[in-house]
């Protein structure tokens, strides 16, 4: 598997694109590769990596054969755990998890800012705007709060 991810990784990775993940089936049969940019990728986009992937000799000749392959982005349910995740999300609703043991949890409200340190939440408190800075080192996880 470490040869595949390099070979994926090497052949993704051009640009601005980012691996989130590589998965093998337990059972055999998928390769899903998770790619995604600082402010989002788009389904063309995923297309040429899928070729590139796909095209090239070493995963033609040793995984094409036993494998298929699914290229996609992270997807809307995905949970935000890099600073990348938080800083694409700016302005977005969000469920937070963390480990602030003066805090409810999880905390929702709106990503304000983001910064090495942490992110600004604005919640909503007894009817009241509040704005808290939580440290990086304090969050688990996020999830996106859809409005439909």
């Amino acid at each position: 598997m470490n040869d595949l991810q390099t070979l994926i990784k090497r052949l993704a990775e051009s640009g601005d694109v980012l691996v989130e993940d590589i998965r093998m089936s337990e059972t055999g049969g998928t390769i899903k590769v998770v790619c995604d940019t600082e402010k989002g990728i788009s389904s063309d986009r995923l297309v040429e990596i899928s070729k590139k992937i796909l095209n090239d000799p070493v995963y033609d000749s040793d995984y094409a054969p036993r494998y298929r392959l699914e290229v996609s982005s992270p997807g809307i349910d995905a949970p935000l755990t890099a600073v990348r995740h938080f800083r694409k999300n700016i302005g977005r609703e969000i469920a937070l998890h963390h480990r602030c043991d003066d805090r409810k949890n999880p905390l929702n409200g709106q990503i304000r800012d983001v910064n090495e340190d942490g992110l600004t939440l604005a919640v909503v408190i007894k009817k009241e705007e509040h704005v808290l800075h939580i440290p990086f080192d304090k969050i688990e996880y996020a999830t996106l709060k859809i409005k439909w």
